[in-house]
């Protein structure tokens, strides 16, 4: 009896040393639990995503209300804030008709109105879209299309003028100047859409290289979306101005409206 009394204590003392031995090996030196910590949720970013107000909605609803009674093919209106840069823009089936045909249906040769090409979609979220307008040239006391554009040949210019607001029937859109870059009309660089997003990252770093004029402190990055002005410079006929400006993505937009937002608002020019 007193033997298997004996080696029951052994048994217990046995388990007893186990349990202390498997304890410490989850301890560390100092004491604490070194086992993994539980895996955290993910956290949504601080910047939070562009939310179209509803004062901005009724003021879209207003201002195409207007264009559209003019012209119903109107899918934008842009500015470019202390520029005479101020347009309705319009798309259509082709890119020749509003070469002359004015907004309100008039025919102007060398006036026409300002229009998406054809291919883009009218609401800017090509990674390129495209703007065709007249420049009417400093012989003519007329800043109406994209005469203004040429002025970014400047980069005090440039650099004084550095944003544009395009205005779409459901929201606003932001934009910094890029590149100016002059061209010849049947520059290759015309594209509406790219095979992957290295081509259009490639091209946008030849633009950069090739540019006139710059925003040097902009870092290229394939996922941003581009707009670009083109027109007709006043030297030459067979040569074009393309201005590109970058789309300011939505994770940027509260930051950079709470910094700029008093200088975009729109004015009127004529």
């Amino acid at each position: 009896m007193k033997k298997k009394t004996g080696i029951t204590i052994l048994l217990l003392l046995l388990v007893f040393f186990a349990a202390v031995g498997a304890i410490s090996f989850f301890r560390t030196d100092s004491g604490q639990s070194s086992v993994l910590p539980s895996k955290q949720s993910s956290v949504p970013s601080s910047q939070s995503r562009y939310t179209v107000s509803q004062e901005e909605k009724n003021y879209l609803k207003a201002r195409f209300a207007d264009l559209w009674a003019v012209n119903p093919e109107t899918v934008a209106y842009i500015y470019a804030p202390g520029t005479m840069l101020d347009e309705p823009v319009v798309q259509t089936g082709d890119n020749e008709t509003y070469l002359n045909k004015t907004f309100d249906g008039g025919y102007e040769p060398y006036m026409g109105t300002v229009f998406m090409d054809e291919d883009n979609s009218k609401d800017f979220d090509d990674s390129l879209t495209w703007l065709f307008g007249h420049a009417r040239g400093s012989t003519v006391a007329d800043h109406r299309m994209f005469n203004d554009v040429n002025f970014y040949d400047s980069q005090s210019y440039f650099d004084e003028h550095p944003y544009l607001v395009a205005e779409t029937p459901s929201r606003k859109y932001y934009y910094e100047a890029a590149f100016m870059i002059i061209v010849p009309e049947t520059t290759a660089l015309y594209q509406t859409s790219f095979d992957s997003l290295a081509d259009f990252k490639n091209q946008l770093a030849q633009v950069a290289q090739e540019a006139h004029t710059k925003n040097a402190e902009l870092l290229i990055d394939e996922n941003d979306k581009y707009l670009v002005l083109s027109t007709c410079r006043e030297e030459d006929e067979t040569i074009r101005s393309n201005l590109y400006w970058r789309q300011i993505p939505d994770d940027e937009l509260s930051d950079f409206l709470a910094k700029e937002g008093d200088r975009l608002v729109y004015q009127k020019t004529r």
